[in-house]
């Protein structure tokens, strides 16, 4: 004769089951929500401490409303506008005068390449933004795309080519932009220029003028489009001084 098993015993294994299937997917949903959290989350440094809040725009991030960039708490915006001796940027001149026409305070950047000349480059820049250089100083975006240049030959170059944006452009002022490591390697290199570091690390900032955070994170407020962010490292008083 077949054992006929308690019916207390067939309940708990079903609740047993069930409570299984239920941790599983508790589990799940964890796992889905902190996801979600770093996907979304607005990394933006104190707004107490750095209250000045930009983004650094390239030709991938597309035309731009700086109307609404405004409204979620961007007061500059730098536009990239040329790199090396030959590219420009193909959203530059749309987003430049959108950006002038708006609130925001616009800035340009040339990124510094290794394979050509100052002057190729200078002439490069010279040619494709002309005037429109905006307020802010023009930056000097300068990255390890490659292998990097001796310092000396580094240093060389990337003052050459400050000289002639210096030289035509008679009473503006740049910004060197780079990652903690770049930055020390041209300290040299236009000493009185403020300096933008890239790092996630806020031990990295020290006394830099501009601290860009952030690759692609949703700003303040925002509808979840990711940009570079930036924050100028000081007050609203200080960073009016920096503009023209």
């Amino acid at each position: 004769m077949r054992n006929k098993q308690p019916i207390y015993a067939d309940t708990f294994a079903k609740h047993r089951r069930w409570g299984i299937t239920g941790l599983a997917v508790a589990v799940v949903l964890i796992i889905v929500a902190t996801v979600a959290y770093f996907a979304l989350r607005n990394p933006r440094p104190s707004v107490h401490r750095y209250p000045v809040l930009g983004v650094q725009l390239t030709q991938s991030d597309g035309t731009q409303n700086f109307t609404s960039l405004h409204t979620q708490g961007v007061t500059f915006a730098y536009l990239k506008a040329t790199q090396g001796s030959s590219y420009f940027d193909d959203n530059f001149n749309t987003n430049y005068s959108a950006g002038i026409a708006s609130s925001v305070d616009v800035g340009v950047y040339h990124y510094f390449s290794f394979d050509s000349t100052p002057t190729a480059q200078a002439d490069s820049f010279f040619k494709h933004v002309g005037s429109n250089t905006g307020t802010l100083p023009i930056g000097v975006y300068v990255t390890a795309y490659t292998e990097l240049p001796s310092r000396e030959r580094l240093s060389q170059n990337l003052q050459q080519f400050v000289n002639l944006l210096t030289q035509h452009y008679t009473g503006r002022r740049v910004v060197i932009m780079g990652s903690p490591t770049v930055l020390k390697l041209v300290q040299s290199v236009a000493k009185g220029a403020p300096r933008m570091v890239i790092s996630t690390q806020h031990g990295d900032v020290g006394t830099h003028a501009f601290w860009e955070y952030t690759t692609g994170a949703p700003l303040p407020g925002g509808t979840g489009t990711r940009y570079t962010a930036i924050v100028y490292n000081g007050t609203r008083a200080g960073y009016r001084e920096l503009l023209r």
